[in-house]
């Protein structure tokens, strides 16, 4: 396990109908346990069905699809790993981002890319499929 930060940016209400960003980071463990394993095949059912989360981290970043097009599906294999008390369920944790703005999209792409990194560096075990 390993602390960092992950960058949020959300739009707001400032009160006077105008909508401002809100740019912030939120702190975070990144758990590389077998406990992320068992919050891949309790939250996303439907994909462990087919193959581990380690695995399908390989892959994609294998394949180089930590990028922006494929930004929901990595957001559901880092919520995977993370532990953080602003961090309530799935849905709560993607509203955390604002995919509209572009520099800031990359940013959050190269977080994940650095942490995936990590991740695969420290698992012992080769994935199953």
């Amino acid at each position: 396990m390993f602390k960092t930060k992950i960058p949020v940016q959300e739009k707001i209400d400032d009160g006077n109908g105008n909508i401002k960003t809100q740019k912030r980071e939120i702190a975070v463990t990144v758990d590389t346990s077998i406990f992320a394993e068992e919050r891949w095949e309790k939250y996303f059912p439907t994909n462990a069905k087919s193959e581990t989360l380690f695995a399908y981290i390989e892959r994609v970043h294998e394949n180089r699809m930590l990028d922006k097009a494929h930004i929901l599906s990595n957001l559901k294999a880092l919520y995977c790993f993370l532990e953080s008390d602003e961090l309530s369920d799935f849905k709560s944790f993607c509203q955390l981002f604002d995919l509209a703005d572009v520099k800031y999209l990359q940013t959050l792409c190269d977080k994940i890319k650095w942490i995936f990194g990590i991740v695969l560096g420290s698992s012992v075990s080769p994935p199953k499929n």
